[in-house]
């Protein structure tokens, strides 16, 4: 029989150590923030030198977080699986994996490069495959539960202009999600995936000051407007939390209704 969790305790992280790639970009930046606000210590995965490690360090003290960073290429296996034995090796013991670094190229397909390509398949697919891996092979073989968060996005779903390369890696992505649920789910571990729609954040920003596709999103998007990081919040929280222990293989979209028209 499932665990009776008070209301108080159903979304509570705390004691939790939630592992994140992309914790310092646009959306990741306000989903690990929003994790440690919920009582998480976070686990930083990111290259060298991120600008933005020193405000998410701050917030995270500020709030009594711990907070740990380890660099890592994203795009190379080796440097991964290193990483994580540097993590375990420092005897972090993981409760959730928020896997949400992520790139783009946007052209169309005819003018896509080999080199951009390889890019976007290494970070969005290959490296979202390692990561959820190591992590979960260390779940498993500690006996722990564990939840795992992948990003998705509502490209993994509908055919885009000039996304081609990341439309195909974010569809991989939901295949991934779900093979991983099957085989993790006897182990107490769950593995879903948040889709955003059109978020509005630096990367974007390009695209909202395009007049006619910033028009084509706001009609194509029920709710009337762009996606802001903060709409992801309450997704990652109940993803990372006992609220979702009977969700696996899931994909959640958070897209004011985009995919819905």
């Amino acid at each position: 029989m499932a665990k009776h969790f008070a209301i108080n305790e159903l979304f509570s992280l705390k004691d939790k150590i939630v592992i994140c790639t992309g914790a310092t970009g646009g959306i990741g930046l306000e989903m690990s923030r929003s994790l440690g606000e919920a009582g998480a210590d976070i686990v930083s995965i990111q290259l060298p030198d991120d600008p933005n490690t020193a405000y998410l360090s701050d917030h995270l003290k500020k709030i009594g977080r711990n907070f740990w960073v380890f660099e890592c290429d994203l795009a190379n296996t080796s440097s991964i699986r290193a990483t994580f034995q540097a993590i375990w090796n420092a005897g972090i013991k993981p409760s959730v994996l928020l896997n949400c670094a992520g790139v783009n190229r946007r052209c169309p397909v005819v003018e896509m490069t080999d080199e951009d390509l390889d890019m976007i398949l290494s970070i969005n697919l290959k490296a979202t495959y390692v990561v959820a891996q190591e992590f979960g092979k260390r779940l498993i073989n500690l006996g722990l539960p564990g939840k795992i968060i992948n990003i998705g996005s509502v490209t993994s779903f509908r055919g885009m202009y000039n996304v081609s390369a990341y439309a195909s890696s974010k569809g991989g992505v939901i295949q991934m999600t779900k093979s991983f649920s099957n085989e993790f789910a006897p182990h107490d571990i769950q593995v879903n995936c948040i889709c955003p729609g059109y978020i509005s954040t630096p990367l974007t920003k390009q695209l909202q000051n395009d007049t006619a596709y910033n028009n084509y999103i706001l009609k194509g998007t029920p709710a009337g407007r762009w996606g802001t990081p903060e709409d992801l919040r309450g997704a990652a929280i109940f993803l990372a939390s006992s609220a979702s222990n009977f969700v696996t293989g899931s994909s959640l979209v958070v897209d004011g209704g985009m995919l819905a028209t």
